[in-house]
């Protein structure tokens, strides 16, 4: 189990009020715990019952995409391992402990596209995609900017977060595709996750109608808009934005406004410890500084 996984369920564990992990010891009981249940064809409201939550399982799959897909080819394009998908679901669904490690970002990135794919109505529900329709046949970019950021602000808080997760992996996979040679550009992105996201998009039938065509052109135009415009555009709102730099742990830019949230935990008790805890925050400040300013002058670190 890598470090890396033990912070990400730990995170997802503290902001799901969920206890979770990686994995097991291999002296320990298969499966002794249980997790939060990620369901399949559900509303997204069922699906985030606990405290209005994304689930923690949900959020690890999001969290990995998130670090590791931006240097990787033909993610949300390339098709995952059927068999790996198959049983990632049976655990998500079951709410058994899951490993993210035996999984490729291919595959998590397919089950992803099929959790939302299966959403009732779709996880903008009908007249948001109605309203989004709208919004493209609008000339001017003020109001259209002005309209998304109404639309996502009227939306339950728990889909805000989970919009602000999967925009925000995009537009990094986006943003970092022309030095990765991913080929995943915001267009890309739009054309493999818009029938995800746009259900009225999707022909019922086994022919698809000229007026599915058209709508899914529609849809992956929107789709790659809200990509580019995630952080030029203040779309999502300050607090939905600040939950992206805490959850993730990165750092973006909106409207030339830096937004870095990072929490620590109290001061221990002692002298000594103390001043160790000081000692690791002015060093952690001052990553973040350094970091901020190689966003702002295109520098990578």
């Amino acid at each position: 189990m890598s470090s890396w996984a033990e912070r990400v369920h730990r995170r997802a564990a503290d902001l799901g009020n969920v206890v979770t992990s990686c994995g097991h010891p291999a002296t320990a009981p298969a499966y002794p715990y249980r997790l939060e249940k990620v369901k399949f064809g559900v509303p997204l409201e069922e699906v985030c019952k606990h405290n209005n939550n994304i689930p923690g399982p949900l959020l690890v799959l999001i969290l990995k995409l998130n670090k590791e897909s931006p240097n990787r080819r033909d993610v949300f394009r390339a098709p995952g391992h059927q068999g790996a998908m198959k049983k990632l679901i049976h655990f998500l669904q079951a709410g058994r402990l899951v490993n993210v490690d035996n999984y490729s970002v291919f595959t998590i990135a397919s089950v992803l596209k099929k959790f939302l794919r299966k959403i009732p109505n779709g996880i903008f529900g009908r007249s948001g995609e109605m309203e989004l329709f709208a919004i493209n046949d609008l000339q001017n970019e003020a109001e259209q900017t002005e309209r998304l950021h109404r639309l996502f602000g009227s939306l339950p808080k728990y889909t805000q977060h989970l919009l602000v997760l999967l925009f925000g992996t995009f537009r990094v996979i986006a943003s970092n595709a022309a030095h990765a040679s991913t080929g995943m550009t915001s267009e890309a992105l739009g054309v493999s996750v818009a029938p995800s996201f746009f259900q009225s998009c999707v022909s019922d039938g086994k022919t698809a109608r000229m007026e599915d065509v058209l709508k899914f052109k529609v849809s992956t135009k929107i789709m790659q808009n809200i990509i580019d415009k995630f952080a030029t555009h203040d779309i999502f709102g300050r607090d939905n934005y600040e939950y992206y730099a805490r959850v993730t742990g990165r750092i973006l830019k909106v409207q030339d406004e830096w937004i870095c949230s990072f929490q620590y935990p109290p001061p221990p008790r002692g002298k000594l410890a103390q001043q160790k805890y000081a000692l690791q925050h002015s060093l952690e400040a001052e990553k973040t500084w350094l970091q901020c300013q190689c966003e702002r002058w295109g520098l990578r670190p």
